[in-house]
């Protein structure tokens, strides 16, 4: 089960870091991508420190998940192009990617 936790955070933090490098190419907007890009950089290092057994490795995960979730709230509400549910399934994502780190 932790080989899909690992998996489902690894193709969450790619495609948000592609989602991040387009935007970061496609608009003047450079703040909301570093941040997303950030976020799936530290949900790639806490993949590597749970492997690892790291002690902290789910404070990792919370903190690049949510560092994501801001991102795409702040270019949803810049954009004015704010879709609510999409930043409430994003979300659940999330907590479901850290309620998976803490369990296993």
């Amino acid at each position: 089960m932790i080989y899909v936790v690992y998996a489902v955070t690894a193709l969450y933090a790619v495609l948000s870091s592609a989602a991040a490098l387009v935007q970061m190419k496609n608009s003047q907007e450079k703040i909301a991508p570093i941040i997303m890009l950030t976020g799936s950089i530290i949900l790639i290092t806490a993949i590597i420190l749970h492997i690892m057994q790291a002690p902290f490795s789910q404070a990792a995960a919370i903190a690049g998940g949510l560092a994501v979730c801001a991102a795409a709230f702040i270019n949803g509400k810049k954009s004015g192009n704010f879709h609510a549910v999409h930043h409430v399934i994003r979300f659940i994502i999330t907590v479901l990617l850290i309620i998976g780190f803490i369990l296993l």
